[in-house]
């Protein structure tokens, strides 16, 4: 079949043209051209892979990555089986890199060791702006490896997994990560029509995407926790930080968001934290759907910057439908929030122990630190009338709060609700004042 068609303008900058050909000479005339031009303009994509168990799916991959233009590098971390083909980082150069001997006990830790190898490699060749893109392949520990391999990468490093894992370990990842995730839904064992379409998709993707650094962070930015039920405060917040020539990063306090504000501050991605929004320590505390774990207000301590805590939305705790509430928890006052979110409030006792426990966190900084406390409720819920009002759960927070801070933190007390224009003040001047002041 012959076609004579007028071809669009191309992103890489070839005119259009008329033809008049084969429609394979027409394909092959695109991907010489696009090949060419890739090869000067694209860095390098890893892909990390198994190459025992995932040589096969390893091998198109790359072949079809090379075909589009993109140089490929294979960084092999398989343990057992010999590999399918040669890597240009061998499972001995990786598992050297992460010291793995055979004073190695189990597979648990053979992984840790091949993927702090993989790491070790990936942040060289990032570093040196070599690698534009990874790619992973593999089932619940190629995935759980690469996620380890990876997560140290910056924000925004083009990170592409192609997995069979299990959902709970893919949610798992996509809560400290913004890696790109295929499912495959069947297994990855070889290419067949079903996992040839996935591996041709992600190749097709993976031959896009170059990681382009963004300019040097020069401005200060502050991370900041909300809640649908303190949106208002951190609306204003917002604005008054903009105004001082702030940046403003807003992350949602539903378990996902502090794991990952955590793992950002960590990596020194702000300058100081309004961590308004409290509520995940409710879900760690009564095992709620919001928990963001154990190390949820940790970071900021060990980072040394400026840090205000407030109780924002620490009246409730978050679950399912209605009767996924545990019986433990039945008689308490409820919402409704959606069809698919039942909130459970906090008891005086409860709030206590919440108190208690982010006190703890709060005593490890030595960066400048305070507390503020809204006497008029701590979420839109909390007011006057409404379903969660209860000042006697509100005060044995702050009671606790300032029986537990060690000497040098303070306890702002307020008369306004947290939604309250003039508490969004107190909030944003404290760390406006901390950081040097309005430029």
């Amino acid at each position: 079949m012959r076609i004579c068609q007028r071809l669009p303008k191309f992103t890489h900058g070839c005119k259009a043209i008329l033809v008049c050909l084969g429609r394979e000479q027409v394909r092959q005339e695109v991907k010489q051209s696009t090949k060419a031009n890739m090869k000067t303009t694209f860095r390098d994509i890893v892909i990390i892979a198994t190459l025992d168990s995932k040589g096969e799916e390893a091998g198109y991959l790359a072949a079809a990555l090379e075909t589009s233009g993109r140089r490929v590098q294979v960084l092999d971390v398989g343990t057992a089986g010999l590999p399918s083909f040669d890597a240009a980082f061998s499972r001995d150069v990786v598992a050297r890199e992460g010291a793995l001997d055979a004073s190695a006990r189990g597979p648990a830790e053979r992984l840790d060791r091949m993927a702090a190898g993989a790491r070790s490699i990936l942040a060289r060749l990032v570093e040196d702006g070599r690698v534009g893109c990874v790619v992973g392949l593999g089932g619940g520990k190629g995935s759980a490896l690469f996620h380890q391999a990876t997560r140290s990468l910056p924000y925004g490093f083009p990170k592409l997994l192609i997995t069979s894992a299990r959902p709970a370990l893919l949610a798992e990842i996509a809560t400290t990560s913004d890696m790109i995730l295929m499912p495959t839904l069947v297994d990855l064992f070889g290419v067949n029509r079903f996992t040839g379409v996935v591996l041709d998709n992600a190749a097709a993707m993976a031959g896009a995407l170059d990681w382009s650094p963004a300019a040097e962070r020069g401005g200060r930015t502050v991370a900041i926790t909300a809640f649908g039920v303190t949106t208002p405060a951190v609306n204003r917040i917002k604005q008054l930080l903009s105004e001082a020539s702030f940046d403003a990063v807003v992350f949602p306090a539903n378990g996902a968001g502090g794991r990952t504000m955590e793992a950002m501050i960590s990596r020194g991605e702000f300058d100081g934290v309004i961590d308004l929004t409290t509520t995940e320590m409710a879900d760690l505390l009564l095992g709620g759907t919001a928990s963001a774990g154990p190390d949820r207000l940790t970071a900021a301590a060990l980072a040394g910057i400026p840090q205000l805590v407030a109780p924002g939305a620490v009246d409730m705790v978050n679950f399912g439908p209605p009767e996924t509430v545990p019986a433990n928890l039945s008689g308490r006052p409820t919402y409704r929030h959606t069809p698919m979110t039942t909130l459970v409030r906090t008891t005086p006792a409860d709030t206590a122990r919440i108190a208690w426990m982010t006190a703890e966190r709060l005593n490890q900084t030595k960066a400048p630190a305070v507390v503020m406390w809204p006497a008029g409720g701590v979420s839109d819920y909390d007011r006057p009338g409404e379903v969660f009002h209860d000042p006697a759960a509100n005060r044995a927070w702050r009671d606790a709060m300032g029986e537990n801070l060690r000497p040098g933190i303070p306890v702002v007390e307020s008369r306004h609700h947290i939604n309250d224009p003039e508490f969004a003040v107190l909030c944003a001047d404290w760390m406006i004042s901390e950081l040097g002041g309005a430029t």
